[in-house]
């Protein structure tokens, strides 16, 4: 077994201090978006994980299994909402506070519906003993998507009437004057 190098714990101090150390400095509000930023990356790899689970139970019901771990950890279109729910939620999150709360409130209330929706639904589409449960899986992970991204909506329209900030003005004319 080789040593082990003296000098890894003074690099993980090094890179703390660098990360961690200007943020002891920044004022109250910086400090408060930096933490609901890392919040909704939290919440939006979970909802991320969840919504991969879904589509792979959907592929599975169709016929489309997985037959590896490779399967599972191969980049693949299904494996997208894992990467893209935590770079999107950390940025509802550093955006609007509003948004991120409102995003998870809807986000709940849509997979509790999705669940119990989907879950009698595949009761009564199918006899087979995985109807039900995988109807409540794919249930859940469209309502829980489906209210997390109206929720963002719905809290980014309540910060100052603007709607969400993407930086783009689209101007339509409409008629003569």
């Amino acid at each position: 077994m080789p040593p082990r190098s003296r000098r890894s714990p003074h690099r993980l101090l090094l890179l703390l201090a660098l990360v961690a150390g200007p943020l002891a400095f920044r004022p109250e509000p910086a400090r408060a978006q930096v933490g609901t930023a890392a919040l909704g990356a939290v919440g939006g790899f979970a909802v991320g994980a969840y919504t991969t689970l879904a589509i792979y139970v959907t592929k599975a019901r169709f016929g489309r299994y997985l037959f590896s771990p490779d399967d599972l950890v191969s980049l693949s279109p299904e494996f997208l909402p894992v990467i893209v729910g935590p770079v999107a939620w950390g940025w509802i999150g550093a955006e609007s506070g509003t948004a991120l709360a409102r995003s998870a409130g809807w986000g709940a209330l849509g997979f509790v519906g999705g669940v119990a929706v989907g879950g009698l639904t595949g009761k009564l589409v199918s006899d087979s003993d995985e109807a039900p449960w995988a109807g409540a899986i794919i249930g859940g992970g469209v309502g829980l998507l489906t209210g997390a991204i109206l929720g963002a909506l719905d809290g980014f329209d309540d910060d100052g009437g603007e709607g969400v900030p993407l930086g783009v003005t689209i101007s339509i004319p409409l008629g003569g004057g």
